[in-house]
């Protein structure tokens, strides 16, 4: 699709394509981008190719003339060591991969050749890699039809700017670059490195319009910015996902921004986009689990767990990835769910549980009840090494500036005990200044010993 886009259909090429923080690509640039790299890498076509992946109109320009050359893409995060990423070519068996050049002309890629390339496909195709539980990264390769079927072109207003917010070579960072270029909008791209009261004046500059990010990057905004600017953005809609959306930011975003559509998607790596609700409300109605709506996935819950079954499905893992393909067409999410009164929650991820002496302990769950209490701002839980019960529940909060810290937490301590059994109830509390995020915008539940 990223082909057509920038090869076949008209451009309005005076207007910005792609703006970062140190420049702006108009279309007719990132069209001359694309057909330098499709007229100089002939060499490329109908092989295994990587792409160092970086936020920039270049990274689109190469990948539009890759899928023009008809290869198979891998796209890797800019941010590897080149010791990595050489590492995962090879293990890959990729023909190729390029990563930027230092000329200073754009665009500009390196192309290292490998050796014991692996036969190509058949057709053009773009793989993308997640974190796996083995450490060693799964392969999800997609047709550009499935990347792009829930692209719904010309569905918003006319030329939208789009923020983006999620790594560029991940299914959500794709998504919204290709929403974003199929209505011949302009994508705004912020220094993953600025401040958020930085974020939010980029975006009042760029005239931001359409954001999608994860509810965690969202808290970040409302928390450190000033509110008068962030209400100054013109939104048009808000679109979240990545994480489970809880009512209270749902309830804040409508606060700040009530002339905006609100949005929340259900979509993974592997199964692309399944399902959105936009009726302001956590969670989803049960009724999605015994109806299909047209475009969307089937849902069923099977031991506590979502399973689904997505048009929008990866052609399969790469046959050189460590993950094995299932053996149903019902994919298990690792989600973990409960209906109450007709509507279906999340209880948590899987991977995130802590195991409190054999009792299971999802951290949203305990987050919910924190994140409630007067003078909580942000709020993590995670699991900690002990020696006796296995794991203990730890948390993490940011206070209200005005708050006092240590009165906060005989207050978070007594709530817990009222509303969460004794394994929930956390044992570390740790007032931060601010809570950690990882490279893709979601709060790290990462274990400590």
């Amino acid at each position: 699709m990223l082909n057509r886009l920038l090869f076949e259909e008209f451009l309005p090429d005076a207007q910005p394509a792609v703006v970062t923080s140190d420049r702006t690509t108009n279309w007719a640039a990132l069209r001359e981008q694309a057909q330098t790299v499709f007229s100089t890498q002939e060499k490329l076509r109908r092989r295994r190719v990587g792409l160092s992946f970086r936020p920039a109109a270049d990274s689109y320009a190469a990948l539009a003339a890759l899928d023009r050359l008809a290869c198979d893409v891998f796209l890797l995060d800019a941010n590897l060591p080149s010791e990595e990423a050489l590492r995962l070519s090879e293990k890959l068996k990729l023909g190729a991969f390029l990563t930027a050049g230092n000329s200073g002309q754009l665009p500009d890629f390196e192309v290292h050749e490998l050796s014991n390339e692996e036969k190509w496909s058949g057709s053009s195709s773009v793989t993308i890699l997640t974190s796996g539980s083995t450490g060693e990264p799964k392969a999800a390769r997609h047709s550009w039809e499935s990347i792009a079927r829930p692209v719904k072109k010309g569905a918003g207003i006319r030329a939208p700017k789009w923020l983006l917010t999620y790594r560029p070579n991940l299914y959500a960072g794709l998504q919204v670059m290709l929403q974003c270029f199929a209505d011949r909008g302009t994508l705004v791209v912020p220094d993953p490195h600025m401040d958020p009261q930085s974020t939010v004046q980029f975006m009042c500059d760029a005239g931001v319009q359409f954001v999608s990010a994860t509810p965690s990057y969202w808290r970040r905004l409302l928390m450190f910015s000033d509110a008068e600017l962030l209400k100054r953005v013109p939104l048009v809609q808000i679109t979240l996902g990545g994480e489970a959306i809880d009512q209270p930011i749902l309830d804040k975003l409508r606060q700040h921004f009530p002339q905006a559509r609100l949005v929340h998607i259900y979509a993974t790596t592997e199964l692309g986009r399944c399902f959105s609700v936009s009726d302001g409300k956590a969670g989803f109605p049960a009724s999605y689990l015994h109806t299909v709506q047209p475009g969307a996935a089937e849902l069923k819950v099977h031991g506590g767990e979502l399973l689904v079954r997505s048009p929008n499905s990866m052609r399969m893992y790469d046959p050189l990835s460590p993950q094995q393909p299932s053996a149903s067409d019902w994919f298990p999410t690792g989600d973990v769910v409960e209906i109450k009164d007709s509507r279906v929650y999340f209880v948590g991820r899987k991977s995130d549980m802590i195991n409190v002496a054999g009792s299971k302990v999802f951290p949203i769950e305990v987050e919910r009840v924190i994140r409630i209490i007067p003078g909580v701002s942000d709020v993590r839980v995670f699991g900690k090494t002990s020696s006796i019960a296995g794991e203990l529940v730890a948390c993490e909060i940011v206070a209200n500036p005005d708050q006092d810290r240590e009165a906060l937490k005989e207050i978070v301590v007594r709530t817990c005990r009222a509303q969460l059994n004794s394994q929930q109830q956390p044992r570390i509390i740790k007032l931060v200044e601010r809570i950690d995020l990882s490279s893709a915008g979601k709060t790290l539940r990462t274990r400590t010993s």
